[in-house]
């Protein structure tokens, strides 16, 4: 027993010492206009950890309870009170209740009335131009808007907000300090800001140190910042947050030399490096299993980040892996074939393309799979030869507004790794394509509040030339908002319409005549709509469907089982052996989740997803939801978390009115339920 003890913390098991309890829960009643979680964080009563949210004294030690430590925890409750606005909260009374070897405490507080602002003034501003005034009084009553609560954070986050912006408009040596005039007999606040914005400033000398081997000449161009420039504390941000982009960097600071400023006006910078491995061998490997395959893969490659100087980043990677066919969740077949697959990428980013902030981007990717879709009994496996180039630039501008123009080639050719399939054409399509997106987010890994909104553009052949002409564009807006220290509601909207001029008309008419005979060129149709059409289902989708498990499905007569002979089989478009998801024109999708911190890393979610994806033009059809709500588990790494969901699909609201042209989805052991597994955040 005692060596169990002993070996008790190595093992990461821990007990609750004889004599003393275990603080189980803390509860703070009373304050609902201030997050309760901010003020556990202010106190020493501290709720005992739970592995997973669930296990005692696993992996964490039990918090003590101290009676004398909760006592003065009340002063610091009442002190945090004020600080959040509250002069006139008191602390009542803390009740605790013994529970075995552990303690529930529950502390009572009268909030009371808060104290608001009644005016934000500024003195020693008179010398600023219009610029710096609107500057500098837009930014502070953004944080402090007149008739808000007199918060002491966002008085301290006011007067960095006012340094920012006289820093910006070339005031290197501007100090501000804050005062604030409480009269409690009106619960009212007038906050004064007193300026000294200081001479107006230039940049002096800059110097680099720390490169090594980095070529300094591309890196003081990609800074851009030059001797004799205006001062701004927001271009030394951009400068420094471009060197951060190139990736070569593992530290960076910028130090600057204002002791002299008020004499000279002048600002001289030393930008101190710290240069990361500029290459690097990959080697990996994994395992897939989901409703389309089972594989085994690995990862090999290298990359560059000086190659042939001039900071060009260069990576090549190539993913071999193995299908065990036709094996999948959760219908578990033993496998039949082994089928081989290939994915290779060669990525070439020339920093200081064109212009100091844009980038120039040159991809190859040569590609060998089988199409695989949910569904797919047939005895026969298409697959495809591959490759794709793209070459486009990036750039970025104010910090939040992302740009990729990029033109698109790529051209498939198909094979049989299975059987033979009849009726598949080589496919050559190019295209023009424009990614922008603004982005407002706190952090894109780890999301605590802000917006983003997206839109993807592509305008195939034409001009261009290829087998496909069409017009593509898919918009997109996310939200996050923090609903307290622990919970984030996230929210996320999406449509995309296709609009295909020289394909797509015969995949139309068969879904406006279900039933009927197959028209001949049909095939075409379907196999362009595999590579531009829109499908719905999946990790980063619909969480209570498959990958492309939501969209039109039909009868495609290369693929289904019947071949070409489709109307002479009995073969119809709700026979789950024969109609097969073939990509929509129109798309909707809609998500909701609500992000909840449970102890370190771990984390888990409650979401709602629906979408829909339509065979028709400019049709989006609200009354097919294919609403699906679930939870999900996640655990944080510096690539993102890792994350899996469970989907359950709500009877009833998969499709509102006639489902008879619905094609019903799987089931996992009986129930309308679907696994998703994802590395970052769904949206």
């Amino acid at each position: 027993m005692l060596a169990l003890l002993l070996l008790a913390p190595l093992t990461g098991c821990y007990r609750v010492p004889e004599g003393k309890s275990a603080v189980a829960s803390v509860a703070i009643e009373g304050t609902p206009d201030v997050d309760v979680d901010d003020l556990k964080e202010r106190i020493a009563t501290r709720e005992t950890s739970r592995f997973l949210g669930l296990v005692y004294g696993f992996v964490y030690d039990y918090e003590l309870f101290d009676r004398y430590a909760l006592r003065r925890d009340l002063t610091r409750i009442e002190r945090a009170m004020r600080a959040k606005g509250f002069y006139q909260a008191a602390v009542h009374v803390a009740r605790v209740v013994q529970s075995g070897n552990k303690v529930h405490v529950t502390i009572e507080v009268e909030q009371g009335k808060p104290v608001l602002i009644d005016s934000v003034t500024f003195e020693g501003d008179e010398t600023l131009d219009p610029a710096a005034r609107e500057e500098l009084t837009s930014r502070v009553a953004g944080v402090l808007p007149h008739g808000a609560r007199l918060d002491e954070d966002k008085l301290e986050e006011a007067e960095r907000a006012a340094l920012r912006a006289l820093t910006a408009k070339g005031h290197a040596m501007a100090r501000v300090e804050r005062r604030a005039e409480v009269d409690l007999a009106t619960d009212t606040a007038r906050v004064l800001y007193e300026i000294d914005p200081g001479p107006l400033a230039r940049f002096g000398p800059i110097k680099f140190e720390g490169l090594g081997e980095l070529p300094e000449s591309t890196v003081r161009k990609v800074f851009r910042i030059e001797e004799g420039d205006p001062y701004s504390s927001e271009d030394i941000d951009e400068s420094r947050q471009a060197l951060l982009d190139l990736g070569v960097f593992a530290g960076l600071d910028v130090d600057q030399d204002v002791s002299k400023c008020r004499e000279t006006r002048i600002v001289p910078l030393t930008v101190r490096a710290e240069p990361a491995k500029l290459r690097a061998l990959i080697i990996g490997g994994g395992s897939e299993f989901d409703s389309l395959k089972t594989d085994v893969h690995g990862t090999i490659g290298w990359q560059s980040s000086n190659f042939w100087g001039g900071l060009r980043r260069f990576e090549v990677r190539q993913k071999p892996g193995i299908i065990f066919y036709p094996t999948r969740f959760p219908d578990l077949e033993p496998p039949k074939q082994l089928l081989y697959e290939g994915r290779f990428t060669a990525t070439l980013r020339q920093p200081a393309f064109v212009e100091a902030r844009t980038t120039g981007v040159a991809r190859v990717d040569y590609n060998m799979y089988p199409v695989l879709l949910p569904g797919s009994t047939t005895q026969n496996v298409l697959g495809y030869h591959e490759i794709r180039q793209s070459l486009g630039v990036e750039r970025t501008f104010l910090r939040r507004l992302f740009v990729n123009p990029a033109y698109g080639f790529q051209a498939n050719f198909p094979f049989d790794y299975v059987g033979t399939t009849p009726g598949v054409d080589t496919l050559l399509i190019s295209y023009l394509d424009i990614f922008s997106a603004l982005d407002f987010r706190d952090d894109p890994l780890n999301t605590k509040k802000g917006f983003y909104i997206g839109n993807q553009l592509q305008v195939a052949g034409g001009l261009l030339q290829g087998d496909a002409t069409d017009f593509r564009v898919q918009p997109e807006i996310r939200g996050y908002v923090p609903v307290s220290k622990r919970m984030v509601f996230a929210a996320r909207m999406s449509v995309g319409f296709l609009f295909p001029l020289d394909y797509g008309r015969y995949a139309e008419i068969n879904f406006k005549n279900p039933g009927s005979s197959r028209i001949e060129g049909s095939a075409r149709d379907y196999q362009i709509l595999f590579f531009r059409g829109f499908y719905a289902g999946g990790p980063s989708s619909n969480r209570g469907y498959p990958l492309r498990g939501i969209g039109p499905y039909d009868l495609i007569p290369y693929l289904s089982p019947a071949g070409q002979s489709i109307s002479a089989s009995g073969c119809n478009p709700n026979d789950r052996a024969c109609s097969l998801p073939t990509g929509g024109l129109s798309l909707w999708e809609a998500s909701t989740e609500l992000r909840i911190q449970v102890a370190g890393a771990f984390s888990t979610a409650l979401f709602c997803d629906a979408a829909d994806v339509s065979p028709f033009r400019l049709d989006l059809r609200f009354d097919r939801p294919h609403l699906s709500c679930g939870v999900g588990g996640r655990y944080d790494t510096p690539v993102g978390p890792i994350r899996l969901d469970i989907g359950y699909r709500i009877p009833g609201l998969q499709v509102l009115g006639d489902a008879s042209n619905e094609r019903r989805a799987d089931e996992l052991l009986g129930i309308p339920i679907a696994l998703a597994f994802g590395i970052g955040e769904a949206f």
